[in-house]
């Protein structure tokens, strides 16, 4: 049986999860039925709570074999199960369609975008999947990628070119799904995740924070000619954030499928001997979004980089997207018309409601130490809240409202 630690996360771990379920995986995964576990793997927490559509358990399996060479293996496992506590994290996964999405994307889609990708000389690398399932438990087994050197990502990306290798991966995606949609291979249009972040108790709680930065900006004597239009733009939150996640018509703009949860936790990163970003690759598929591309792209500008890259490299960074973008769609040969910077804009601009969420709900994220419980105390609101006392936070919404406004985006 496996030996579960003893903290605060450890009435979380599923008694199903122990050595003879490794074992059954790894034998199957590595196709050796001579595959025995080394009783007594440990569970640990792979996150610090912060993940909110599933609970994250990291292990080390030693195993034996009498196919290997060398003795006593070891392989590192990312384990995500359904959460079982009562709250946010279980109202958000229940029926299991996030953790379906994912199942699909890492068996059929990903594989498909890795190829397509490869034949044309571009890489795009995932974490290998050792197990998947739905039944009789919903769980997700991938390869720790850590042990190879690749690390969590702590906080933003801090400069352009630390954030050249997230870019390309993110246009190679968007464009490697538009041409596997374009030639049938898959249909791709049926990845939402619309229905989960555009009603429920999501919407309630972003409302909650809508709400909640209204009142406390609203204190700030400089800042009430765009609190008032804020509040404007509170009657209709749901409208206009659902009108965001509905894929464009064929007559206007064009759909790509959006990883969906583009922000700096859901990335790996390597770093050099100067701790500067050389290389990075995507994970957690569980909010993929067949949509307009202004859903990751506008991620990418308000969440994946530091608030001072993106003032200072903003039109570069949609540049350096749209290039990469465009280059891999001609590669893949796509056969129709290759979206512009220009329709990009205009994309951005259309769908702009996503960028007013980001600034007056999302970037207080980045002021915060998120654990388990904090997506339970999102209803209550707290105008309060030292946050907003802070001066670069209070700098940093200074600096945004005035720009969404001469955008025309509060005014929708």
């Amino acid at each position: 049986m496996a030996e579960h630690s003893t903290d605060n996360f450890s009435h979380q771990v599923p008694a199903w999860l122990n050595d003879q379920f490794f074992e059954e995986i790894l034998r199957k995964a590595e196709n050796d039925p001579t595959l025995q576990v080394v009783p007594g793997c440990e569970l640990r927490p792979a996150t610090q709570g912060d993940h909110y559509g599933s609970v994250m358990f990291r292990t080390a399996v030693r195993y034996q074999s009498k196919r290997a060479t060398g003795g006593e293996q070891e392989i590192h496992l990312i384990v995500k199960t359904q959460s079982t506590a009562e709250g946010y994290k279980k109202e958000v996964s229940k029926g299991g369609s996030l953790f379906a999405k994912e199942i699909y994307m890492y068996t059929e889609v990903l594989p498909a975008v890795v190829k397509v990708l490869g034949d044309v000389g571009e890489d795009f690398e995932v974490a290998r999947l050792i197990h998947a399932s739905m039944e009789p438990n919903t769980v997700i087994i991938l390869e720790d990628l850590t042990p190879k050197g690749w690390l969590p990502s702590r906080v933003c990306i801090g400069s352009l070119e630390e954030a050249m290798t997230t870019i390309r991966n993110v246009a190679n995606l968007h464009a490697a799904s538009l041409h596997l949609n374009q030639q049938k291979t898959m249909d791709l249009s049926a990845n939402s995740i619309k229905e989960i972040l555009c009603e429920g108790i999501v919407l309630t709680q972003f409302s909650t924070r809508f709400e909640e930065f209204c009142d406390a900006v609203g204190k700030w004597d400089d800042c009430k000619v765009f609190t008032e239009k804020l509040r404007n733009l509170l009657k209709s939150v749901g409208e206009k954030y659902g009108e965001v996640y509905t894929p464009n018509p064929p007559s206007l703009g064009y759909n790509v499928l959006n990883h969906g949860d583009f922000n700096w936790k859901n990335i790996l990163i390597k770093k050099n001997s100067d701790e500067r970003i050389v290389d990075s690759i995507l994970i957690d598929y569980q909010c993929c979004h067949w949509g307009t591309p202004a859903i990751d792209v506008l991620y990418l500008l308000d969440v994946m980089v530091d608030n001072g890259t993106k003032r200072a490299h903003r039109n570069r960074i949609l540049y350096e997207y749209h290039r990469q973008f465009s280059t891999v769609l001609g590669k893949l040969g796509y056969m129709g018309k290759i979206p512009t910077l220009v329709d990009l804009q205009m994309e951005l601009l259309r769908k702009g409601f996503l960028e007013v969420m980001h600034v007056v709900v999302f970037e207080k994220f980045k002021f915060e130490t998120l654990t388990d419980t904090t997506f339970d105390n999102f209803d209550q609101g707290n105008p309060d809240d030292p946050c907003y006392q802070n001066q670069v936070f209070s700098s940093i919404i200074r600096s945004e409202l005035p720009a969404l406004m001469y955008r025309g985006l509060l005014d929708q």
